[in-house]
């Protein structure tokens, strides 16, 4: 059995902390049990290696998520990257053309769940079972299904045939409106947790009946010409053969901000004081005070995207609020550390300004790359570190400052943990650092 897990979203559920970039997975506000902060995906990953099934997992990704993963679960996981950020039935068949290129066997049952799915051990107990029934089937799609606690249109339905523990489906129905979800929990529907299994020729039937090919290399340049939609409502909804596994235990969908906070073990995160306060969680991000009196029934969070301030009951509506907003993410998580823009302006001269404050991990290093138009300033805080500029090598400590002209390659390898300042000073208006082009292999040496 193989495992793809979905990465992606556009991280605007719980704003301000989360963006394209640092989606919901990669916030640390969960307890680990031993007294630090873990994200959602470090929890899954951690219940993936308890259950032996880490090493067959593959995580389907963007781009842009790609550092946040290797920095918070290790380079030795395996990653696909998708073309361009759509949504899961593109993701699930590129997934499934990768294992193909990988000559994995097209009998294989292949297993699709969240990457963030909060879900206590029991839940992936189900997974040997589950194999055991896509491999009794021919061409079927299993599902596991939790009882309902209310009726909501933020959740698929799925209506057995019979209660038993694995059931034949009768109906499925895909993000109802409310007055439709009552009437199908009336019928006995559960919720829908996610996860999708069936064997792998299943997904590959998929794209044989679009013409497309069957392998990762040659998909990827025709991966725009697949249907931005989801996988309920591609293939689910129109399977002619779909079970379901009835799972009893803990299950919550952690994607707004009244949920995720209902399992932090601590009412405020940072440099928060609350007096006088009831069911107020605040998160500071900040190095700054932040002084809360006479607060309920809220959620304060505050970084340097932005500042929420909302009642509880009302952050389900959060996304439609910012859904015409474009705001760049200042925080990133990247292989080697974090970086935070702290600073940026358009100059009188037309030149664009960004400062950021960098943290890199002992031993660990930059992409050897240059800047097309863009000069580079490093003022060393905390640390040291062996500075390459154009082949010219040399140690760099504190208040240290390190110029690179556009156009130098330039890389850094931190001995300690390391702290610096980075102003760039550039001829194109832009926040993203994608204008670092990486050297050629002519160029490395």
């Amino acid at each position: 059995m193989k495992l793809l897990l979905l990465s992606g979203g556009s991280g605007k559920r719980l704003w301000p902390l989360s963006n394209d970039v640092n989606s919901k997975q990669f916030i640390r506000l969960l307890d680990d049990g031993n007294g630090a902060k873990q994200s959602m995906i470090e929890r899954v990953f951690q219940q993936l290696n308890d259950m032996d099934f880490a090493k067959d997992a593959y995580i389907l990704t963007n781009a842009q998520q790609q550092d946040a993963i290797v920095y918070q679960i290790g380079t030795e996981v395996n990653i696909i990257t998708e073309p361009s950020r759509r949504d899961t039935f593109p993701a699930i068949v590129l997934g499934a053309s990768y294992l193909n290129e990988q000559q994995i066997d097209s009998d294989e049952t292949i297993l699709v769940m969240p990457v963030d799915a909060y879900v206590d051990t029991r839940f992936f107990k189900y997974f040997p079972q589950i194999d055991k029934a896509v491999q009794q089937s021919n061409g079927a799609i299993h599902l596991i299904g939790v009882t309902p606690l209310h009726p909501t249109s933020k959740y698929g339905y799925i209506v057995p045939n019979e209660t038993t523990q694995v059931s034949s489906v009768r109906l499925f129905q895909e993000k109802p409106d409310v007055e439709v979800a009552k009437a199908l929990i009336q019928q006995g529907a559960l919720w829908n947790c996610g996860v999708f299994a069936c064997k792998l020729h299943t997904l590959l039937d998929q794209l044989n009946e679009l013409q497309l090919p069957l392998t990762y290399s040659e998909l990827s340049p025709h991966y725009d010409q697949l249907e931005k939609t989801s996988f309920d409502y591609a293939v689910v909804e129109h399977a002619e053969s779909v079970f379901v596994h009835r799972y009893n235990g803990y299950w919550k969908d952690l994607g707004t901000w009244n949920t995720l906070t209902e399992e932090m073990t601590e009412t405020s995160h940072g440099q928060v004081e609350l007096f006088d306060s009831e069911n107020t969680h605040v998160i500071n991000e900040l190095n700054l005070p932040l002084l809360g009196i006479g607060l309920n029934d809220l959620v304060v969070a505050v970084n340097a995207d932005g500042i929420l301030v909302a009642t509880k009951e009302s952050t389900p509506q959060l996304k439609d609020y910012l859904a015409a907003s474009d705001h760049y993410p200042k925080f990133k998580w990247k292989r080697w550390g974090q970086s935070e823009v702290i600073h940026h302006e358009t100059l009188a001269s037309g030149h664009y300004s960004v400062t950021r404050r960098m943290f890199v991990h002992a031993d660990k290093e930059l992409s050897y790359h240059y800047h097309e138009m863009t000069d580079t300033i490093w003022t060393i805080l905390q640390g040291s570190a062996v500075v390459t500029i154009d082949g010219q090598t040399f140690e760099a400590k504190p208040t240290d400052v390190i110029t690179i002209k556009k156009g130098a390659a330039h890389t850094l390898k931190a001995h300690e943990n390391l702290i610096l300042i980075e102003v760039q000073h550039s001829e194109t208006q832009t926040l993203d650092d994608v204008c670092a082009v990486p050297l050629p292999q002519d160029r490395r040496s």
